[in-house]
């Protein structure tokens, strides 16, 4: 996980090593702070001479004012602790300031991987998984950096000090108090890997938790009206249960981790406690050296502790970090090839040579479709609910890529091409209009990022969609709810449309782009479509027969096959299929005004 980590801490470097040298240093000043308490019991009140180099530094203690002595020890403890205190202090903060642009780079990382990732991976991963892993997971390099890290590299020299300065104390109670070390190493060794699994665990659990949160909230709408509030809740209380049972689980562990640590710790404190008040009656130890060692066997302690605490902190952050890294991991299907080209200009060309397509094996959703799109011309592709229509659309734009055979554009490859700049001589418009967080104005303008306010206000106007703007109080400044729930479903597809218009690609995908919209407001977008249609490749994919009829030539999709093709004129008179969805679609138009999905009619 340190060697992952490493190139997302380059920027934090000097934060990174200067907090450990601070802290170093923190853990120097440390080490002298018991010093004073043998001072006063050896010195101050046992009156035992003082060494002539300490002597130097602090005359008081030898004076045989007991007042003048017990004030320098005082001084002594307040100095060692102030400045241990803002050493350490000012090194949490740097690192910490590092964790956190760790983090920043992590999250960051992961999000431009995320949207690297073709759709065949969305599909495959729920929405909240992926957000936990951005938003909770990245978090545990911090966690790695200040409570394993850290605590790792201050604690092994704060270890090798206070075990030089016991062994010059007393090598027998040394001797005593390290004999507790295979009860720590068996320690972490038995509940090392139990944690790490309760921690994947519950990191997943916790996962499934948000997902459900955010699927529900994104559902509210349906929840509310189709009454599943008892229902969606009965889940959440399930999944919220597991977690909290899982988290249960792992803290157990921990407990129990913790405690047979502080056993250890107790059962080597007793033996020195019991060696060490023998070898004072002896005569080879002052009080005062006891009263020191047991003061720096509770520091050895310490970084032992912290030692078995950052195994704790390592397992759960490895679980925690193995999860993020999985993201990164992933191999996006869409990528440019090394020889890719991005051509001078676009004539418009589209063909279709053997397509095939399949989300798995067992799923195939196109099959065998060759067909040829001449340039500027348009061409609309029809079919029952199912047939693959959308899926065309999706290939057009190397969402995905064939199974097999080969989409060319001016006789090029698609896979051959560059992914950016093949997209943008796409517009789109979607069935299901995507509108993001913002202003009105911003959302048109994702059809051309710069665009100028006249440039949105003309698009908006060809869409039908200015006055509607305009009625709004902050006009094109109107920030858009959650997906655009301030607007109707007709103002949201005219709006997705005024932003197609912006973007004057050389190619136009047109997926259901009247669906939401009543007949006279077709009628007139029709008059604006037509005018940007003219002179563009043209894909429609739509239900509303008034559309396809201006089609130049028609597609009729069938279980994935393409089953018949003509202009309506020659399908109408020599098809076999066309006719018949043609006469569903038209009869069922006044359903798709009323919320029916005509997409969910079959031919009679």
């Amino acid at each position: 996980m340190l060697k992952r980590l490493h190139p997302f801490a380059r920027s934090s470097r000097p934060g990174i090593y200067g907090g450990l040298a601070l802290m170093l240093l923190a853990g120097a000043v440390e080490l002298l702070q018991p010093w004073p308490v043998k001072w006063l019991v050896d010195h101050v009140l046992g009156r035992h001479p003082v060494a002539p180099g300490l002597a130097r530094w602090l005359p008081s203690l030898g004076s045989d004012s007991l007042p003048r002595g017990a004030i320098t020890v005082c001084l002594a403890v307040l100095a060692f602790a102030l400045t241990h205190k803002l050493i350490h202090f000012f090194s949490q903060l740097l690192i910490l300031r590092a964790g956190e642009q760790i983090v920043f780079e992590l999250r960051c990382r992961a999000f431009d991987q995320l949207q690297r990732l073709s759709l065949a991976y969305h599909d495959k991963t729920r929405v909240g998984e992926s957000l936990y892993r951005v938003a909770y997971d990245a978090h545990a390099a911090q966690t790695l950096l200040a409570s394993v890290i850290v605590p790792i590299a201050t604690g092994g020299v704060m270890l090798c000090g206070i075990l030089t300065i016991m062994v010059r104390i007393d090598l027998t109670m040394t001797l005593i108090t390290l004999a507790a070390a295979p009860l720590f190493f068996l320690t972490i060794t038995v509940f090392g890997r139990r944690i790490e699994a309760g921690s994947r665990r519950y990191h997943e659990n916790e996962t499934t938790l948000v997902t459900a949160l955010q699927e529900a909230l994104v559902s509210i709408r349906a929840i509310q009206t189709f009454t599943m509030e008892s229902a969606f809740g009965i889940r959440f209380r399930g999944l919220a249960d597991a977690s909290c049972r899982t988290h249960q689980q792992l803290m157990r562990q921990q407990l129990l981790f913790s405690g047979l640590v502080g056993v250890a710790m107790a059962a080597g404190t007793a033996g020195v406690i019991w060696v060490g008040a023998e070898r004072v009656q002896a005569g080879h130890l002052l009080a005062g050296d006891v009263l020191v060692f047991l003061a720096y066997l509770g520091m050895l302690y310490q970084p032992v502790n912290a030692f078995c605490q950052s195994t704790n902190a390592l397992k759960s952050a490895s679980a925690q970090l193995q999860r993020i890294f999985e993201v990164m991991d992933a191999v996006p299907a869409i990528v440019d090839s090394p020889t890719a080209r991005a051509p001078d200009r676009v004539v418009g060309t589209l063909e279709f040579d053997h397509v095939s397509f399949a989300y798995s094996p067992d799923q195939p959703i196109l099959q065998d479709l060759t067909f040829v799109v001449p340039p500027k011309s348009v061409v609309a592709v029809v079919g029952r609910s199912g047939a693959g229509k959308t899926t065309i659309a999706s290939l057009l734009t190397r969402s995905y890529d064939p199974t097999q055979g080969a989409i060319r554009l001016d006789g090029n490859d698609l896979r051959s091409l560059k992914v950016n700049w093949l997209r943008l001589q796409f517009s789109v418009v979607l069935q299901d209009p995507i509108l993001f967080a913002g202003s009105i104005g911003d959302n048109i303008a994702v059809g051309k990022p710069g665009a100028s306010r006249e440039e949105i206000q003309h698009a908006a106007q060809r869409a039908q969609i200015h006055e509607d703007i305009l009625g709004f109080a902050a006009g094109y400044d109107t920030q858009l709810g959650d997906r655009g729930v301030n607007l109707s479903g007709g103002q949201r597809q005219r709006l997705s449309i005024a932003r197609a218009l912006l973007k004057n690609a050389p190619i136009l995908v047109l997926d259901e782009p009247t669906s939401a919209l009543d007949p006279q407001t077709e009628s007139d977008l029709m008059r604006c479509l037509d005018e940007l249609m003219a002179g563009r490749t043209t894909f429609i994919i739509a239900h509303r027969m008034t559309t396809v009829a201006r089609a130049r030539q028609i597609l009729v999709l069938d279980e994935g096959r393409l089953v018949e093709s003509g202009s309506h004129e020659e399908l109408m008179k020599h098809g076999r299929l066309y006719p018949r969805i043609y006469d569903t679609y038209r009869t069922a138009t006044p359903l798709n005004q009323l919320g029916i999905a005509v997409t969910e009619l079959q031919p009679a």
